[in-house]
């Protein structure tokens, strides 16, 4: 498991403050094997979240989009289709909170998590 590189913040284009988080190797190789694709697929760098990552407080794992998609895939909430469309083409619309457990232990992250669609700006 590698550390993640630590947050940049970023300003976006509804005024508030996000937290772009850069996808690590550790993240894409689980993400693309839960997807059932070949992890050059994912390009993605990073993403924009509304908050910093969290710590799971029953493993230790920093907070990642491994476990948004673990969530989202086996919650039964969205397809692998959807989710890779997404990940390569974007978000289709805004995101709600979502309470999200970690994709290694199934401890619940403390806060919810909100995907921050809007566009960042340059500083």
């Amino acid at each position: 498991m590698d550390e993640p590189a630590p947050s940049k913040v970023v300003k976006v284009s509804n005024g508030k403050i996000g937290y772009s988080w850069i996808l690590t190797d550790t993240e894409r190789a689980h993400i693309s094997d839960m997807l059932g694709i070949d992890a050059s697929q994912l390009e993605l760098q990073g993403y924009t979240m509304a908050q910093e990552r969290s710590i799971c407080r029953g493993c230790g794992k920093h907070s990642g989009l491994d476990d948004l998609v673990h969530n989202a895939l086996f919650a039964g909430n969205h397809s692998a289709a959807f989710i890779v469309d997404v990940l390569i083409n974007g978000p289709k619309g805004p995101s709600a909170p979502h309470d999200v457990v970690c994709s290694r232990c199934t401890t619940r992250y403390e806060d919810p998590f909100i995907w921050e669609i809007l566009y960042e700006l340059d500083p």
